[in-house]
């Protein structure tokens, strides 16, 4: 064979081989559905809690600015991230069109007490997809990360920008298994504030 041919008819058959790799799909081990069964139940629970119907209710709903997205990354874990302000704010407008000290104080201090409620929360959260994720393998991490909005002239002291909360999904799953306490499944949950 003339070593033209003998590339050509190898390129042939690499390409044959690709072709047939790629059009082979397999069903990844965490679906798309159950990764957006997470995010509709992360985006509801803020929701909820908006309308006053969440057994969270602080009277000072989240507003929700961006909502859950999750993937799934082989060997490492399911990951959800979304965007919030942890309570409504009002912007300047042709209405209010200066916003005073003692509004940007309140709104600080309603933030602040709201980021306790909110790691409460999101603990939950961490947990009910650690028991809902049944496919994802038990070696695997849950990890949450929440984006915190807000307006350029908030006070921003010791108030986080994003909050990241991991979990191994198998410690969380013995952890249900024995009916473990919230501070016992709190402990199991490495939280990153930056």
């Amino acid at each position: 064979m003339k070593p033209l041919a003998l590339i050509t008819l190898t390129a042939a058959l690499t390409t044959i081989a690709t072709a047939a790799t790629l059009g082979a799909s397999t069903e990844p081990v965490v679906s798309l559905s159950a990764l957006r069964t997470v995010e509709t139940f992360t985006n509801e629970k803020f929701a909820t809690e908006t309308i006053g119907l969440s057994r969270n209710v602080s009277g000072d709903p989240w507003d929700l600015v961006g909502t859950a997205r999750g993937t799934w990354l082989p060997s490492y874990g399911a990951i959800f991230t979304f965007e919030l302000s942890l309570v409504t704010v009002t912007p300047p407008s042709p209405f209010h069109p200066v916003i005073s000290k003692e509004e940007i104080k309140s709104d600080h201090d309603r933030k602040v007490a709201k980021l306790v409620v909110f790691k409460d929360t999101m603990r939950d959260l961490v947990v009910r997809a650690a028991t809902s994720l049944t496919t994802l393998p038990s070696d695997e991490s849950i990890i949450f990360e929440a984006y915190f909005f807000s307006f350029s002239f908030e006070d921003r002291n010791h108030l986080p920008r994003r909050l990241t909360m991991t979990a191994n999904r198998q410690k969380l799953l013995d952890a249900v298994a024995r009916k473990a306490t919230p501070a016992e499944l709190a402990a199991l949950i490495e939280e990153r504030e930056e």
